[in-house]
């Protein structure tokens, strides 16, 4: 009896249909698996990094509000400084023209409390100053007291723009390094 090859043949195909079928099954089982675990993981992650980026805000608006309160004190301070600097040199004589060493000395202290004191030389008039100042014909300069108070006025600016460079700096050491809030 001779047979036709035809069935063996059918069965071997679908023989193979249902091992590749059951294979194909197998590996999507599989794969599904995997994905379940990636997704687990990176949602672990993008909580991790929510949570590190919250962190991080948090510092940085410390941070911000303690360079807020630092410069918020340095400007008090400044101009406790300016009010007692002023009223000093308000009671200096407004007539008179150049600086007197009471007025030099109020604006070395202040400048020395900004802590930049004036060299030896600027702090003394030289010849030709104390000459002119002391002539009684000299009144169409500027008096001590508006000089003074104008070089106040700059070193309270100065101090002022100092201040808030510090508060940005303070800042920008605890968020960016360098400073306690790394």
């Amino acid at each position: 009896m001779i047979v036709a090859p035809w069935p063996m043949l059918a069965a071997a195909v679908i023989s193979l249909a249902a091992g590749f079928a059951g294979g194909y099954a197998l590996k999507s089982r599989l794969a599904s698996a995997e994905i379940a675990r990636i997704e687990t993981r990176h949602a672990i992650e993008r909580e991790a990094a929510a949570q590190q980026a919250a962190a991080r805000l948090a510092r940085a608006q410390d941070a911000e509000h303690q360079a807020v309160t630092a410069l918020h004190a340095a400007k008090d301070q400044l101009a406790a400084t300016q009010r007692r600097l002023k009223d000093a040199l308000y009671s200096l004589d407004p007539g008179r023209c150049g600086l007197s060493g009471r007025a030099r000395g109020l604006l070395n202290d202040a400048i020395a409390n900004a802590g930049k004191p004036l060299p030896e030389s600027a702090a003394q008039p030289t010849g030709a100053d104390a000459k002119s100042a002391a002539d009684p014909g000299n009144t169409a300069g500027a008096g001590e007291r508006d000089v003074a108070l104008w070089i106040a006025d700059a070193i309270g600016k100065y101090e002022e723009c100092r201040a808030r460079i510090d508060a940005i700096r303070r800042w920008d050491d605890l968020t960016h390094g360098g400073g306690d809030g790394r």
